[in-house]
């Protein structure tokens, strides 16, 4: 007596879009756990325009926090107080000054004078600067040889 193994048809599945569950059917978004009373279930395209409304409302969550956070920020004026050669580079004393409402640490780029286009750079971050007031400070800047060079500082307003 011989006996055929029956072959049944495997229907295709993936996973559940809710809880990753596996074997949901292919015409099914959700498994029986998730959609217990069988509710007519969301298509692909619904699940993905949520996911990008979501992503989008996220970002712009992100830039109104931004805005708020650097409100009243600078503008920002540097000079350059000293240059002094030391081991490595130069120590540039820098004078930075906050015009804004609120204290804020900004970024100088220090350039030599008369500027050479295409020529060395190195930033610098200030400490903190409160704001109607400014801050002298100095840093090791090792990008523009060890040479005291005339330079000016760029500090970015925000």
């Amino acid at each position: 007596m011989t006996t055929e193994a029956v072959r049944r048809q495997l229907e295709p599945t993936h996973a559940c879009i809710r809880c990753g569950r596996e074997g949901v059917p292919a015409d099914a978004g959700l498994c029986e756990t998730c959609n217990p009373l069988e509710l007519s279930q969301p298509s692909a395209t619904q699940m993905h325009g949520i996911a990008a409304f979501g992503i989008i409302v996220f970002i712009a969550v992100l830039a109104v926090a931004a805005r708020v956070a650097l409100a009243g920020t600078g503008p920002f004026t540097g000079r350059v107080a000293a240059v002094d050669p030391a081991e490595g580079g130069l120590l540039v004393t820098l004078v930075v000054e906050n015009k804004g409402t609120n204290g804020a640490a900004t970024t100088c780029r220090l350039v030599q004078i008369p500027p050479v286009v295409g020529g060395p750079s190195q930033a610098v971050q200030s400490p903190l600067v409160r704001a109607g007031s400014s801050v002298t400070f100095t840093t090791l800047v090792t990008k523009l040889g060890a040479t005291p060079i005339a330079l000016a500082a760029d500090c970015q307003n925000r």
